[in-house]
């Protein structure tokens, strides 16, 4: 797989409602991604793999996360008050991406975030 994207890791928090969890960081990504007034874009690693259903089992979460981290050159992880220290797939996500894929990573403290 061509290794063009950027994975977006963030934490979950294990909550369904994706506005209650770092979801909602990566969401404002997307949308300023989408949205032809703001100059910024990147080629998001999560659309290169089919999605992963809440049903979905752990085993299937992780080998996507693979196959996306596969086709990442880059990674940004979203922190926020709320992310885990440890024991959450985003722990997965950077182990991974850092020692087995040796893809350079960014660390943002998205509560800082001001959207002018």
């Amino acid at each position: 797989m061509n290794r063009t994207g950027t994975y977006i890791a963030f934490d979950g928090l294990g909550q369904a409602d994706p506005t209650k969890s770092d979801f909602r960081y990566y969401s404002t990504l997307q949308a300023w991604s989408a949205n032809k007034n703001i100059n910024f874009s990147f080629v998001n690693s999560h659309d290169k793999t089919y999605a992963v259903k809440d049903s979905s089992s752990k085993a299937t979460l992780y080998a996507r996360i693979r196959q996306r981290l596969g086709a990442s050159k880059n990674m940004v992880v979203i922190l926020s008050k709320d992310t885990r220290k440890s024991g959450s797939v985003l722990s997965y996500e950077i182990e991974q991406a850092i020692d087995v894929y040796k893809i350079p990573s960014c660390f943002d403290a998205a509560d800082r975030w001001r959207i002018i």
